[in-house]
């Protein structure tokens, strides 16, 4: 049975280098079919390091041939907490309507430092890791490089 997919193709990595000019590192790899927790498909997890800011975007990518069926990419600030999740996916059966009422897409937007899982609001659908990019960590990594330049 194929896996009702996104409509997104999966990320391709070792191009977000070359794309934008804020991001330091890539480090990305596949989980072997034999540990992976799900039977939905392929995965691949990736950590992005940025110039100018500690902190990072760590990234997880369920996929079948080039078809993204879930994904889940999440912004941590250099102190680790969490500034951010930006998620993708289908939640199973039997969860509470109020969570899964934003499915497939949408974030969780922490309401302190100490909210890990983040208060759950609506993204559009498409939103991509470009977006990701575009709309919230290149904005945020032009802050503070004027902030910086300001002192």
């Amino acid at each position: 049975m194929r896996q009702q997919t996104l409509g997104l193709k999966k990320t391709i990595f070792s191009n977000l280098e070359y794309l934008y000019n804020e991001i330091l590192e890539v480090r990305f790899s596949e989980t072997e079919r034999k540990q992976l927790d799900h039977k939905k498909g392929r995965e691949v997890n990736a950590k992005i390091t940025f110039h100018y800011y500690n902190g990072n975007l760590r990234c997880r990518e369920i996929f079948e041939g080039t078809e993204l069926i879930e994904y889940y990419y999440d912004w941590y600030a250099n102190n680790g907490a969490i500034i951010q999740k930006f998620h993708a996916h289908y939640h199973p059966g039997g969860t509470p309507e109020e969570i899964t009422q934003f499915d497939p897409w949408h974030w969780h937007v922490p309401k302190s430092v100490d909210d890990v899982e983040g208060h759950r609001i609506a993204s559009r659908p498409g939103y991509s890791i470009h977006d990701v990019m575009e709309d919230h960590i290149k904005p945020y990594i032009l802050r503070l490089r004027r902030s910086s330049n300001d002192c």
